[in-house]
């Protein structure tokens, strides 16, 4: 495939993860795997996951909040707190399981999310 087809394929392929992931779908674990099958080492694809996930999940936090959209600030806010605490427990942890154990965890973490997905109760009261 030329550069510029292979430039294509990967534009769309980000395209569609964005549109996934401002429909609120859990994208990037199929960004990673994109990124993977693409030739980008696993550490790099979770890096790049998480640039993007900034901008696509800033986009669509944006566009729901132009849209007056039911969101719970207090309640955002809070998640956001607990969710930069895991980033620093998850970097730490990266740093510190091997790279193989850590693609085999991950994989295993997206099964486990997919037949939750397909085969789990539902949490929570319906909106």
């Amino acid at each position: 495939m030329s550069d510029l087809g292979l430039r294509i394929v990967n534009a769309a392929a980000a395209f569609l993860v964005a549109v996934l992931s401002g429909l609120g779908v859990g994208s990037g674990g199929l960004f990673v795997i994109w990124l993977t099958l693409m030739g980008v080492g696993a550490t790099q694809a979770r890096g790049m996951n998480l640039l993007f996930f900034v901008f696509s999940a800033s986009a669509a936090f944006l566009f729901h909040l132009k849209n007056k959209r039911n969101i719970d600030l207090v309640l955002v806010l809070y998640l956001a707190a607990f969710a930069l605490l895991g980033t620093f427990v998850g970097g730490y942890l990266g740093k510190a399981i091997e790279s193989g154990l850590l693609k085999r965890i991950f994989g295993g973490l997206l099964v486990l999310s997919g037949c939750y997905t397909l085969f789990g109760k539902k949490l929570g009261k319906k909106v």
